[in-house]
């Protein structure tokens, strides 16, 4: 009897005697598990499938060096930092089955895998603190009226705002009614 698996179900290599062919056929067999004939049509087509030894449907039709990585499905990350910590924590996650789908999560801020999405956060992080700092070194060098108009516009959101954006001027008058 071999050990038991990550799930402490015992696992047993037996030889049993097939009384359909009188000989013996050697199998894996796990408790629960559903053991198809190799020699069915079922079994033959999953062969085709196969990327490793070791599968109870026989020899690897598709070894994993000649296929290759799949691209698709790929899972999903949408990431922030957490509110205490700092570290970061996923927000949400979801699988993309194609790279449509994946186009469209990325512009919703996903990332495809959990350090691409951490990276993609730092490096929006970088890039706020960057545009803050300029503004900080900028304002110090503003008029008293731009300062209050910068103080003015801060005021209508609801966090720290890296560039204020111009204000527009009177622009053109309106025309009137009278003068046709």
């Amino acid at each position: 009897m071999a050990p038991p698996d990550f799930n402490g179900a015992a696992k047993s290599e037996e030889i049993e005697r097939n009384p359909q062919t009188g000989g013996r056929d050697l199998h894996v067999s796990v408790p629960g598990g559903v053991f198809h004939n190799p020699a069915s049509a079922y079994a033959r087509e999953m062969a085709k499938y196969e990327m490793d030894w070791g599968s109870p449907y026989g020899r690897p039709g598709r070894p994993r060096a000649d296929v290759g990585p799949q691209p698709f499905p790929c899972r999903m990350y949408l990431v922030a930092r957490a509110e205490t910590g700092g570290g970061v924590v996923v927000k949400h996650s979801a699988d993309a089955a194609s790279e449509a789908e994946m186009r469209n999560f990325e512009s919703r801020g996903y990332r495809n895998g959990l350090q691409a999405a951490a990276d993609a956060l730092k490096a929006s992080e970088d890039e706020l603190a960057k545009l803050a700092a300029n503004r900080a070194a900028l304002e110090q060098r503003m008029s008293p009226e731009a300062r209050a108009e910068a103080a003015e516009y801060e005021a209508t959101v609801a966090e720290h705002v890296a560039v204020i954006p111009e204000k527009r001027g009177p622009g053109r008058p309106r025309k009137n009614e009278d003068r046709g």
